[in-house]
Formats: structure tokens, sequence, C-alpha cells
């Protein structure tokens, strides 16, 4: 197959996925997918929504209870015959710190993801509830196969070297591409009940650096 066509149907790829630079890393060996964030929202203790914030959060800051984050993204498209890799991405906003603290530090978060197993709604679900009048199985999710998978996808430690945290999931994307339902995943830290400044990234919500989802295919 002349060369020339293998540049044209990757620009077409890149073209259909709304791909663009400003997004952040999303380039690799072969055909690329960029998939949007259809849902995302930081979990707190609570019967509030957060939905409506235009950040995520995991952590705990002192005076507040911690936060996890579940996510989830477009489908993986019927072009993608086999899954290569899957890379979620979360662009650093900032670190928060209340004004009523005098210092307060960066600890080092060791951060995990599991790929979630119940639906939920965006724009109702809590730590306690995954949608009105239903409930998970026990707040923030429970990661032992009832509304998460146990397994651990990818384990990485913040703050990262680069502006954007990668986490990989190919797991869950080969999971979802093998027909299982594609409800997202749950971010949390291992020491989420360790007081430190909270940790904060840009939502789908928010104007520019969306999450976003990187797939390479073959």
């Amino acid at each position: 197959m002349p060369r020339y066509f293998h540049i044209i149907f990757f620009i077409a790829v890149l073209s259909f996925t709304g791909y663009s630079e400003s997004q952040g890393p999303c380039s690799g060996n072969g055909p690329v997918y960029c998939l949007n964030a259809t849902k995302d929202i930081l979990l707190e203790r609570g019967s509030t929504n957060f939905n409506f914030y235009k950040f995520l959060i995991f952590g705990k800051h002192p005076g507040f209870v911690k936060k996890r984050i579940l996510i989830q993204f477009d489908d993986i498209p019927t072009e993608c015959d086999k899954i290569v890799s899957a890379k979620l991405y979360l662009k650093y906003w900032y670190s928060h710190k209340a004004s009523y603290i005098k210092t307060l530090v960066n600890i080092n978060r060791t951060v995990q993801v599991h790929q979630v197993k119940q639906d939920w709604t965006e724009s109702q679900a809590t730590s306690t509830y995954r949608k009105t009048g239903i409930r998970w199985s026990k707040p923030y999710l429970a990661l032992d196969g009832t509304d998460a998978n146990p397994n651990t996808l990818d384990t990485v430690i913040f703050p990262p070297t680069k502006p954007w945290l990668q986490l990989d999931i190919t797991e869950a994307a080969q999971n979802w591409k093998n027909g299982e339902e594609n409800y997202g995943v749950v971010i949390w830290t291992t020491n989420e009940n360790d007081d430190g400044r909270d940790i904060r990234f840009r939502s789908r919500e928010h104007s520019t650096d969306k999450p976003f989802l990187s797939i390479f295919c073959n």
C-alpha cells in the first residue's frame, strides 16, 4: 500500500477523534484514538453531588474529608481491532492550601486506578450513591469486585514529572473491547486519609485541557 495512503489514513483518524496538540501527549506507533471523558466527578463523603466543579480531586486536606475521582470515557471505536495500550491523562491544575492554614506542604501520593463494575449517573453520583436511591456497596466504591475490580490497573507516584498525570488502563480498555460494560474507572490514593494539600486536576467541565484516554490500536 502506498506510503501517502497511510499518512492520509492517520490524519483522518486523528481528525475523527478530535485530537489536537494542545490536549497533551497523544501519539504512538499506529492508529491513535483520543477518547473524551463523557462523565467525571469527585467523590466526597455525604450526599452532595459535585458535578458542577471544573476540577477533580484526590487526597485529603486538613479540616476536610478524603476525595476520590470517578471518570468514564467514550466507548472503544469499532475501527480499533486490537488494543495495544490505553493511557488515561489528567491535567494537573494546582495543589490547594486553605488560606487559614499557615503552612502545608505537598506529600507524595501513591495513586491507584481500578475498573468500575457498576453503572452511575454523573448528575446524581456521590460517595454513597451511584444514582438516586441506589447505593454503592460501601462509601467511595467497594474495591472488592462489587463496585470496582480489586485488581489495580496501574500505580503511580504523585507528583508526576510532567504536567499530565498518566495512568495505564490497558486491561480495562481491553475488557470493554471484549464485551464488558464500560463504566469507567475510579482513582484514589493509598494514603488518602493523610493530611496534605489536596490535588486538583481539570475536569471535563473546564474549558481547556480536559481529561482524555489515548488508545493505540493495530
